[in-house]
This record gives C-alpha cells, structure tokens and sequence, in this order.
C-alpha cells in the first residue's frame, strides 16, 4: 500500500523542488525530473532556480527564478552562485518557503544548489531529499579546468548535505554503494521514467545508408570521436560499403566534419528534440555510447548513467558502448549482440566490433524486443515515478484525510 503522487503536498502547503537549471532547459537531468513528474505532481510543487528559464513566459506562477544569484548582473556564473552568492541564495530559498507554506524541500544536487543546500540545511528548517545525477565534485569539477580548484570546497559541502539529508536517491547501484562506503548514507536508485513501449524499427536499409553510426549529445570531449571515426572508417573499408556518421546535439560534429574532409560522411543536426531524434537514430545501424577513459574520470563512468540510452532504446538499434570495462553501462553487453563493448582506444578494435556487430544477422532487423528488456529494466514508469514519490512523501505526515493507493 503506498501513496500515490505527492499525496502529502498541495498547492497551498507546495513541495520546493530547487535545481541549478530551469524546468524547460535540455539538459539530461531536467529530461528525467519531467518524465517522472506529471501535472498533477507539478501543481503541488515550487520549481526553484538560480538561472533564469529559457521562454519565462511560459513558466508559470510555480516557477520561480532567484534573484541574489549572478542571474540579471551579466551572464550567469555558476562559480559565483557557488560562492560568493550561496549564502544570499540560501536565504532566500528558505524566505521562499516560507512565504508558499512549503514543507520540504528536493533538490537536484548539481551546481550551484550543492552549495545552496548544504547552507539551507545549517539554517535547519525544513526536511530535505536529496537528487544525485553526477557525483558534483569528482564527476563533474574534478573533470573541469574551470572548476577543478573548487573541488575540496564542492565535497564539503556536498557531503554535509548528504549526511544532513532527510532520504536520498541516485542514478545507479554503483553511486549508491559509493555513498554508503564514502559517507555512510543510503539511498534508491532512480531513473527516468519511460511509459510507452518499444515499438518496432524498419529493417536496416544497408544498401542505401551504409555502415551509419549515429551520436547523440555530449560525448565529453573531443577526444573519442576522432577515434569513432576512424573506427567507422576501417569497418567500412572491410565491409565494403560507405561509411557514415552522423551527430546530433551540441557536441563537436562540425570539428569532426572538417578534420575528416572526403574520408568520412559526418552529418551535423545540431540540438533537436528527442522527438526528432528517434526517427533519424532508427535510420542508423548501430547508436555510440561513450564515457570517458582518463582516470579522473573513474568516479563518472563508474557511477553515472547516460540519459542518452533511454533515447537511443527508442530507436530499436544496436549499441556501440566505447567505455572501460569498469563503467556502469557494461552490464549492457551480451545481450545477443544487442550491445557491443569497444573497451580501449583502438581504432582497430573499434572497427573489429562493428565488423562482428555487422555480421550478426538480427543486427539488420528491429531490436525492439532487447530495447524493451533494457527499458523494463531501468526505466519502469510505475517504479521510479512511486520510488520517488514515496521518498518525498515521506518527509512530512500525511495530512488527515489522506489515504493510500494499493
């Protein structure tokens, strides 16, 4: 018997829900907030932000853009709102609350709000849990030039926040047993929520497309793509048809498409909806996911979770994974060929794993049915949408009158 949606809140006495991105950015995780929350759960809760929203127009009156931030004196700066304006920030988070009746507050625990929430919590409050996609200081400014000094002063105080925390959830098994090792908390495991089925994809039209490798979004750095593309072009060469890249989302496909001259077909989109996306990812034989190598990169590939997969299941089509054997996406291989590992920085060994990807029969049809199993598995709409609703349901009491869904 659990409750169903934010039972707890209403619009009167709101949850406050404070991210360093606005509700409408693109961003991954604002992708997985909106999937998990509906209308329903939306009218019960603050959305709080210190970056302004992209259309304010339609942002409504639950979205609430802060103003002691670096926000409206220039461009933004997540390194000052981490600073210098944390503490005006906290304050006037809690002077937020306070005013809409609040009772609780989650946070997404990604720039400047680390440093937000670990001074809201100091003032004591309000009940708090707590979002972790990307671990803030070793995932994300361990990895940042920009960054990188700010490191001891993001673990303080992210992991304040996360002893301080009323419940906690995060994006995978290996970040919540890292957690519980590094600082002795628990936590669920959330993802996005996914609600329709995989449906079929056409039969891969090799005559007419190629070896067409597609990428969505970030990658990280440069770094892996040129070896991508020179994967692409090796297996092409073997099998004796075009070879073709295309890349989607602001990433660096037109510093590709210029270093690769007549080698390679790259085709650059540019950012496009996840809507649009799908159709031209089922137009691809296989869809690349990397993370990164280097090892101050360890606590990202081995902790984090990419967004991204819960699009390219969508498309119905192989996987590339270009990731170290230690990442959290390998338990994705094996799976009849549905996910290939490409675990070093071979080119060669790139092109020997499109090669076998290519020779498998099925790999030319639909894998809508593999795609299924992987959305079942991760991205279950029932189960992470209640995993989270219990979570923030239960900081506060139910109200009297309140019952329960079975």
């Amino acid at each position: 018997m659990t409750r169903a949606g934010l039972a707890n809140y209403t619009p009167d006495r709101p949850l406050i829900l404070l991210t360093d991105y606005p509700p409408d950015t693109a961003g991954g995780g604002a992708v997985i907030l909106r999937s998990l929350l509906g209308p329903e759960e939306r009218s019960s809760l603050v959305w709080i932000s210190p970056t302004p929203p992209a259309n304010p127009s339609t942002a409504g009156p639950n979205v609430v853009t802060l103003r002691s931030g670096s926000a409206g004196r220039g461009p933004r700066s997540l390194g000052r709102d981490s600073t210098i304006h944390a503490a005006a920030l906290s304050r006037e988070v809690l002077a937020e609350a306070q005013s809409r009746r609040a009772q609780a507050v989650w946070s997404v625990m990604h720039g400047a709000a680390v440093a937000i929430v670990a001074r809201c919590l100091r003032a004591g409050p309000l009940p708090f849990h707590l979002t972790v996609h990307d671990d803030p200081a070793f995932a994300n400014a361990l990895r940042s030039k920009r960054y990188l000094a700010l490191v001891p002063w993001i673990e303080r105080d992210f992991a304040f926040a996360m002893k301080g925390a009323t419940s906690i959830d995060v994006i995978g098994q290996g970040m919540a047993d890292r957690y519980r090792r590094r600082y002795g908390v628990d936590s669920v495991v959330i993802h996005r929520a996914l609600k329709a089925p995989i449906s079929p994809s056409p039969s891969y039209d090799r005559g007419r497309c190629g070896l067409r490798v597609g990428v969505l979004g970030s990658t990280y750095s440069y770094d892996q793509l040129p070896l991508l593309a020179r994967a692409v072009e090796i297996a092409a060469g073997r099998l004796g048809v075009p070879g073709r890249l295309l890349i989607m989302g602001q990433s660096y496909g037109d510093r590709l498409k210029s270093e690769s001259g007549d080698r390679l077909d790259v085709e650059v989109t540019g950012h496009i909806s996840e809507d649009d996306a799908v159709p031209l990812l089922r137009d691809c034989f296989t869809l690349y996911l990397n993370y990164p190598f280097g090892r101050r990169d360890a606590v990202l590939r081995q902790t984090s979770f990419p967004t991204k997969l819960s699009t390219y299941i969508q498309a119905a089509r192989p996987l590339l994974l270009h990731v170290p054997a230690d990442s959290s996406v390998i338990p994705l291989v094996n799976r009849d060929g549905f996910a290939t590992a490409w675990a070093d920085l071979d080119p060669e060994h790139g092109a020997d794993a499109l090669v076998a990807t290519w020779s498998q029969p099925q790999n030319h049809e639909s894998r809508h049915v593999e795609a299924e199993e992987v959305r079942l598995m991760y991205y279950h709409p029932d189960r992470n949408r209640q995993t989270l609703f219990d979570a923030l349901n239960g900081l506060v009491p139910a109200p009297i009158g309140v019952g329960v869904a079975s």
